[in-house]
C-alpha cells in the first residue's frame, strides 16, 4: 500500500464469514462516495471467505493476512494501524452499507471537526425480510462513554 493519504478506510475483518461477505463487499463497492481504501484483515478464516475476496478485481481492495486467528480487536487493531484513510469507516462482514453511507457520513464529519466519533442505525435483515427491529447508537457523551 502506498503512503498517499486517501479519505476514507472501510475496515472489515473476517474470520470464516463466506454466507454474507460477497453481498458485504459489494455494499462497499458500489459506494456513491469513491475516495476510500477497503482494507480487509483475513483472520485466519478456514472456509471460502479469502477466494471470495480474491474474486473481486478492485485496486481500493487490499487484504492482510494473520497468520491465525487473533480476535476481532486485534485484527481491528492491526487495520488502524495500516490505514490510510483520513477518516476508518467500521464494519463487519455480515453488513450490508446502505449505497450513500460513505457519502453521508463524510459529509458530516467533514461540517463538523469537532466530532470524533459517528455512527448510524442499523437495520436487520433475517431470511432476506427486513425485519422492523433498527438499532440506534447513544448520542450523548455519558453513554457513549460507557460503551468503550
Amino acid at each position: 500500500m502506498s503512503s498517499s493519504k486517501i479519505k476514507v478506510t472501510v475496515l472489515m475483518s473476517v474470520f470464516n464469514g463466506e454466507k454474507y461477505l460477497r453481498e458485504a463487499i459489494d455494499s462497499v463497492l458500489h459506494q456513491t462516495f469513491t475516495d476510500f481504501e477497503f482494507l480487509i484483515i483475513n483472520d485466519g478464516s478456514t472456509d471460502n471467505s479469502v477466494e471470495i475476496i480474491n474474486s473481486y478485481d478492485d485496486e481500493r481492495i487490499h487484504l492482510v493476512h494473520n497468520e491465525q486467528n487473533i480476535g476481532l480487536a486485534a485484527s481491528l487493531n492491526k487495520g488502524i494501524n495500516l490505514a490510510r484513510g483520513e477518516y476508518i469507516a467500521r464494519m463487519d462482514c455480515d453488513d450490508i452499507n446502505h449505497q450513500t453511507r460513505l457519502e453521508k457520513q463524510v459529509k458530516f464529519m467533514d461540517k463538523n471537526p469537532d466530532i470524533g466519533l459517528l455512527s448510524s442505525a442499523n437495520r436487520f435483515i433475517q431470511d432476506d425480510k427486513i425485519l422492523n427491529l433498527v438499532d440506534r447508537f447513544p448520542t450523548d457523551h455519558h453513554t457513549l462513554k460507557a460503551f468503550l
